[in-house]
């Protein structure tokens, strides 16, 4: 028992590799052994955009207290978005996050919605823009649909103030006591000061078609106290507000109560700058004003159209080693000193994701998990699947990378991998007799996916 565990801690973290694949364009009922009057969904062809994203990857940023060390300037991360799947009718089929999608899930044969989410809507909250985007498919029988691109727009309100110059002079202490309250429902509320840079991002609830805007704050020595209606407010709008102070002829400069800026009658105003985020993003001719807020420069336009895929190929290949993967390899003739067992992977436009499922009588899913590793897990993320969660949330970057795996950016985007997992094959050998099933599925930039299964026995 000590030298099976012994050889098994050192198969996990040196003959996992194992890795498979298996080319499948096309997909049949019967040939998978599955029920009639099913299909698979290629959740890769997804591929979730977000409709001016550069807008608002700072302020995302932001919530999360640190920037995402692979998330360019310019990108959000997409990773942990939802994808909710749902019949016609809105019966709910599936859920998943974004990186943790089963690469080909099977549905019964009918008319489908693919709904993609940043997250759960909150009625208020600060720098937490609310992006959702749908689709809709049909699943044919014994075939793999594909899904033209979710394009993701902002869903919510979003709210950004700022206090002119002149009226945070007026107050005698910088604004101290300035207070903007914007409520759009009972409850509902985020309160803006001079110090808040953040947006505020309110649900766009059903029949919301106002939101109030109070002021209160202390200028030129009297407290001010004024109020405002945002109306026609929808989803996706911006509306930027701006208290400034505002020259009142009708207001006498000695009148008692009346704010005196160099003795002039003045209240305090508010401007309100509504523009459509959900829209296509302008390119401007000459640069905008360096103080203005980011989004200033949203026009209008027509819809992007969706990429057409290419045809670049995606091609898994076990070259002498493994000449055809319809047949059953034995374990012991590959080796350092024997035969060589290297698979290679070929994905023109890029790979995606790249997902291995490990099938085997000696190597159980428990086992696996003691020693740091899973059944199932993602080479493009490093993540493992968690059976207690039923999600991809499990870090196996330590194991894969002993294993001397390719991972994360040595994966993603690029157009040739090889598995080389010669070193491997004695060690299950060792295991003892079993069977082994080594399954790879490799998605590229485009949503063409390949899937290759490994038949091995020791």
């Amino acid at each position: 028992m000590i030298m099976k565990t012994n050889i098994l801690s050192y198969m996990a973290y040196a003959a996992l590799a194992t890795i498979a694949v298996s080319c499948s364009d096309n997909w049949t009922a019967d040939a998978e052994g599955e029920g009639k009057g099913e299909g698979r969904l290629n959740t890769a062809s997804i591929l979730p955009t977000v409709t001016n994203e550069e807008l608002f990857v700072e302020e995302i940023r932001g919530a999360q207290k640190a920037p995402a060390k692979a998330q360019s300037r310019s990108t959000i991360d997409l990773s942990n978005f939802i994808v909710d799947v749902a019949k016609t009718d809105g019966t709910p089929a599936a859920s998943w996050k974004l990186n943790a999608m089963p690469s080909l899930p099977t549905f019964p044969v009918g008319d489908y919605t693919v709904t993609v989410r940043s997250h759960d809507v909150e009625p208020a909250a600060w720098n937490a823009p609310y992006f959702l985007g749908s689709q809709s498919f049909s699943i044919t029988q014994g075939q793999l649909t594909s899904v033209e691109t979710v394009v993701c727009k902002l869903a919510n309100i979003r709210v950004s103030v700022d206090f002119d110059k002149k009226l945070l002079a007026a107050s005698g202490n910088n604004g101290a006591d300035f207070k903007i309250t914007v409520t759009s429902t009972p409850g509902n509320t985020l309160t803006f000061t001079p110090e808040e840079n953040r947006s505020g991002y309110f649900e766009a609830t059903e029949g919301l078609s106002t939101m109030s805007v109070v002021f209160t704050g202390t200028v030129s020595g009297s407290l001010e106290n004024t109020t405002a209606v945002l109306t026609n407010v929808t989803a996706g709008q911006h509306r930027h507000i701006t208290m400034s102070l505002k020259t009142n002829p009708n207001r006498p400069a000695d009148e008692t109560g009346n704010i005196k800026v160099d003795g002039e009658g003045v209240n305090v105003d508010f401007s309100v700058k509504q523009e459509d985020m959900t829209a296509n993003l302008e390119v401007e001719e000459t640069p905008g004003n360096a103080d203005d807020r980011p989004g200033q420069e949203v026009g209008g336009g027509d819809e992007p159209t969706p990429p057409t895929p290419s045809e670049g190929k995606v091609e898994i290949s076990g070259g002498e080693s493994f000449p055809d993967f319809n047949r059953t390899y034995n374990c012991d003739e590959y080796g350092p000193e024997t035969k060589p067992a290297i698979i290679n992977i070929t994905a023109e436009k890029g790979i995606k994701t790249l997902h291995v499922t490990i099938d085997s009588s000696t190597l159980s899913a428990d086992e696996l998990s003691g020693v740091g590793l899973a059944a199932k897990f993602y080479l493009d993320t490093a993540m493992g699947y968690n059976d207690d969660t039923h999600t991809y949330d499990i870090d196996l970057t330590e194991a894969l990378t002993n294993l001397k795996f390719p991972i994360k950016e040595n994966v993603v985007a690029k157009t040739e991998v090889e598995f080389n997992i010669t070193n491997f094959m004695p060690l299950l050998v060792m295991l003892g007799e079993g069977n082994h099933n080594f399954i790879l599925t490799v998605t590229d930039a485009d949503g063409k996916v390949e899937e290759v299964t490994l038949k091995l026995k020791s």
